[in-house]
C-alpha cells in the first residue's frame, strides 16, 4: 500500500492538467450564460498555456459582453496564431458591431474563402454590404435594418445552427 500511493500520485498529476480544465470550465459557464466568470476561466487557462482556444473564447464571452473593442483585440489574436473561418467570421461580427462595415465585409469574405458552404457569413456579407452602400448614399443617422430585423436574423441563424448540429441517432438523455 505504501508503494502504491506514490505512484498514484505521480499518475493524478501527471494526468491532471489545469489549462484545458479551466478552458472546460470557461466553456460550461459560457454555455449558462456567466460570461463574466467564463472570460476568468478562459484567462487562466491562457495563463496555463492554451493559447489559440482560449483566445477565441474570450473574444466570445467578450463579444457577448457588448464589449466589442477587447474582442476584437482578442480575435486578432487569434488570427495571429491561426487562420481559421471561425474567428475571420466573429471578427466581422465585431466590426460590424463597431459599425465598421468595409472592415467587416473582408473578414465575412475571407471566412467564406475558407469555408464556402458557411451561410450567416453569407448572410452577414450581404448586410455589410447593403450597410456600405446605404453609408454611401443615406445620411449618417439612416440605417437600412433596424436592431429588430438584426435580432431576427441572428436567431434565424442559430436555428439553422441548431438544426445542422444537432447529433443524430437516439438521445443519450435518459428519461425519468
Amino acid at each position: 500500500m505504501k508503494r502504491l500511493f506514490p505512484l498514484i500520485f505521480i499518475l493524478f498529476f501527471h494526468w491532471y492538467q489545469p489549462g484545458p480544465y479551466h478552458l472546460h470550465r470557461g466553456n460550461l459557464e459560457y454555455r449558462r450564460g456567466n460570461y463574466r466568470r467564463a472570460l476568468l476561466f478562459y484567462q487562466r487557462a491562457l495563463r496555463e498555456g492554451v493559447v489559440p482556444q482560449a483566445r477565441f473564447n474570450m473574444g466570445c464571452a467578450l463579444y457577448m459582453m457588448g464589449n466589442y473593442r477587447e474582442a476584437e483585440k482578442a480575435f486578432k489574436d487569434y488570427l495571429s496564431s491561426r487562420e481559421d473561418w471561425r474567428g475571420f467570421y466573429n471578427l466581422g461580427n465585431v466590426y460590424f458591431r463597431l459599425e465598421k462595415y468595409e472592415k467587416a465585409y473582408e473578414m465575412f469574405k475571407r471566412a467564406l474563402k475558407k469555408n464556402p458552404g458557411f451561410y450567416p457569413a453569407k448572410v452577414n456579407l450581404e448586410l455589410s454590404l447593403r450597410r456600405m452602400q446605404e453609408s454611401e448614399t443615406a445620411p449618417p443617422s439612416r440605417k437600412v435594418l433596424p436592431d429588430a430585423i438584426m435580432e431576427y436574423l441572428m436567431e434565424k441563424e442559430k436555428e439553422v445552427f441548431r438544426k445542422k448540429w444537432r447529433p443524430e441517432g437516439p438521445s443519450r438523455e435518459r428519461d425519468w
